[in-house]
């Protein structure tokens, strides 16, 4: 199973005192995680971790849900999705069809994001400092069957003027591996993808 694709699709550290859950927390979150189905124009830099060590950096635009171009750093592939067609280039410019996804694999995605929100426990949501900013901080814990089965404790931070996440911390088990995943968020007003 290729781990990274895995964290790098399924699809964000500070230490806060006195959080809660209150009412309405966890509709709040799942309100969140529902909304960035259909967010548009905005790149995400990723760094993934195992072993306490930075394995993977990557930049990931997405235009929406289902099209979207990422570059993972240390091994210079890039990798477009548009719609049910995937590409591969090992520079940006060149294209490969690499794989045809199924015609009803967002409908599929969106039905495993349904059963993720329903499920999320061990919410909080407070108030909390990051970069001389405070951030709404919305945490739970999110399980999954698949791709694979794996647990997870996130921690989201939202600008409460914007209402957009600026920054998701994952914790992952998967696998009886601990995978850390730190995303930061910046939102555009268009974005243009690669044509293949």
């Amino acid at each position: 199973m290729n781990y990274f694709k895995f964290i790098a699709i399924a699809v964000v550290t500070v230490t806060a005192g006195g959080l809660s859950a209150h009412a309405g927390c966890k509709e709040d979150i799942q309100a969140m995680m529902k909304a960035g189905e259909t967010a548009e124009n905005y790149k995400l830099l990723v760094e993934l971790g195992m072993g306490g060590q930075v394995v993977q950096n990557s930049e990931q635009y997405y235009r929406d849900y289902s099209h979207f171009y990422q570059i993972i750093k240390q091994t210079g592939v890039h990798w477009l999705v548009l719609g049910d067609q995937e590409y591969t280039s090992s520079d940006g410019n060149t294209w490969t069809a690499s794989q045809k996804r199924e015609a009803d694999w967002l409908e599929k995605t969106l039905e495993r994001n349904a059963e993720t929100r329903a499920a999320i426990k061990d919410v909080s949501c407070t108030t909390e400092m990051l970069d001389d900013k405070t951030f709404t901080t919305y945490r739970y814990t999110q399980s999954t069957t698949l791709p694979v089965e794996s647990t997870s404790v996130v921690t989201l931070w939202v600008d409460p003027e914007t209402s957009l996440p600026q920054q998701r911390h994952m914790k992952t088990l998967v696998s009886g591996q601990e995978i850390e995943t730190t995303t930061r968020y910046q939102w555009l007003d268009a974005l243009e993808l690669p044509t293949p």
